[in-house]
């Protein structure tokens, strides 16, 4: 299923397709799309970049970081499909200029009669570093290892299938052995 009908990348709008209409919008998809286009289209790489996407951003340096977002550039907007209707907006999208939200969109190229509803519906979350008696603390594979180390492994082996990528094979009682999957 389509997200993105067309780029258009001398006006800097991405329209969305039919498939958009009263939908979730997840603009990591749309994202995917204009990538792929950038990779399979030699015409799309002939100008910059209009949108990407990552995560694990500083907000506050050393306080809060971003999760999974979506970013619009150099003054790009996402078109609506041109028919009346609603979208749901899953993922953080904001632009390089200071916009987020429901204000990434461009209603303009619309049909003065049709109406698009946007509604902002992602967790508001941000990714904090807390650190205590300046250290930042173990890592999960510390504590993990630390756990591992401290309990005894047969009981745990019994239960359990794959850690981090490890398989446990063996009877779970003598000879258990930890490998890669």
């Amino acid at each position: 299923m389509a997200t993105v009908a067309s780029v258009d990348y001398a006006a800097k709008r991405i329209y969305l397709a039919a498939a958009t209409v009263d939908a979730d919008l997840d603009t990591l998809a749309v994202y995917r799309e204009v990538r792929a286009l950038r990779r399979t289209n030699e015409a799309h790489r002939k100008y910059r970049p209009m949108i990407d996407a990552g995560g694990n951003i500083t907000k506050i340096t050393g306080t809060s970081y971003t999760p999974a977002y979506v970013r619009l550039l150099n003054g790009c907007r996402i078109v609506p499909y041109n028919v009346t209707h609603k979208i749901r907006l899953v993922r953080d999208t904001f632009t390089d200029s200071g916009l987020a939200g429901r204000d990434c969109f461009d209603r303009g190229p619309l049909s003065v009669s049709v109406e698009v509803d946007i509604d902002v519906d992602f967790p508001e979350i941000e990714i904090r570093e807390v650190t205590t008696s300046g250290s930042t603390g173990p890592t999960a594979i510390e504590i993990a290892a630390a756990v591992l180390a401290a309990a005894s492994v047969t009981p745990i082996a019994a239960n359990i299938q794959k850690v981090n990528d490890v398989e446990v094979t063996g009877d779970g009682q003598t000879g258990t052995e930890w490998g890669p999957v």
